[in-house]
């Protein structure tokens, strides 16, 4: 058994990805008490992703290596500035401004929130306080390696990482008390089948907080052709408001409140009260 309390703790409120139950801790991996399956647990990061994701059919997935070695760029002037800037035009808020909004979508929250597609932490580190504890899942174990040294150097107690697709949430129902989700959701193969999953492990009630792209007056993405390729090529999806209002009321939320600025698009929700 691990030794490690803080982790063992840490670690009792993953479940299995196929039958979401609780999953019993063995020696370095997770394994499930209905279906036997063991879940690797690698360098301190529960492992849920079984396949092998460059055989993908996923465009997306199919470059995790390139997505793996970005990691130490991400949160510099490399990334977020340009592709702010390219994408949602000139007028798309910075990201210490990105940063601020979510924050304020889910400041009134206590309890559990999760950061889907959390990368190397980037908005989950800063949403995190004594009354916020952040669970971040994403694809990439370079971005959770990432993540867990900023958390490490940055001295945040309640962040935790696990590796995961949001198609497949390592948790049981009705887990959380709000749900991020920063610069992803434009890239995932199916809107409404990811944000469903969301919305099965938040509690009812719970904000939902996102940030992604729409077809604004600026950047790239204003151009229809610009917009088809990328969908084409490299499974971006950018959202018309009208879309993603209906994406959003199939998958059980509510309330959409949009904000749009340039071609960036940030929004907030609420999972339905059944």
């Amino acid at each position: 058994m691990v030794a490690d309390t803080s982790v063992a703790s840490e670690l009792a409120i993953y479940a299995c990805s196929a039958c979401k139950r609780r999953l019993r801790q063995e020696e370095g991996v997770l394994r499930c008490p209905t279906c036997s399956q063991a879940y690797p647990i690698r360098e301190g990061i529960p492992d849920f992703i079984l396949e092998e994701l460059s055989q993908s059919k996923d465009a997306v997935l199919r470059r995790m290596r390139f997505i793996d070695r970005m990691a130490r760029i991400y949160e510099t002037r490399l990334w977020y500035p340009i592709i702010l800037n390219v994408y949602g035009g000139f007028r798309s808020p910075s990201l210490p401004q990105l940063v601020r909004n979510i924050s304020q979508k889910v400041q009134a929250t206590e309890g559990r929130v999760l950061d889907i597609a959390c990368g190397p932490g980037t908005f989950g580190r800063r949403v995190a306080s004594p009354s916020k504890e952040v669970f971040g899942i994403d694809v990439s174990m370079g971005m959770l390696r990432q993540a867990a040294t900023y958390t490490a150097k940055e001295s945040i107690p309640n962040v935790h990482f696990a590796r995961a697709r949001v198609e497949a949430l390592p948790f049981e129902d009705g887990l959380f008390d709000a749900t991020i989700c920063c610069g992803s959701l434009h890239l995932f193969a199916n809107t409404v089948t990811a944000l469903r999953e969301m919305a099965r492990v938040m509690k009812p009630g719970a904000v939902l907080a996102v940030y992604t792209f729409t077809p604004g007056r600026e950047g790239i993405l204003k151009f229809p052709r610009v917009r088809e390729w990328l969908r084409s090529d490299y499974g971006l999806h950018v959202f018309e408001l009208p879309e993603m209002d209906e994406y959003l009321t199939a998958s059980g939320f509510k309330d959409f409140q949009p904000e749009v600025s340039g071609s960036t698009l940030t929004f907030s929700a609420r999972r339905q009260v059944a």
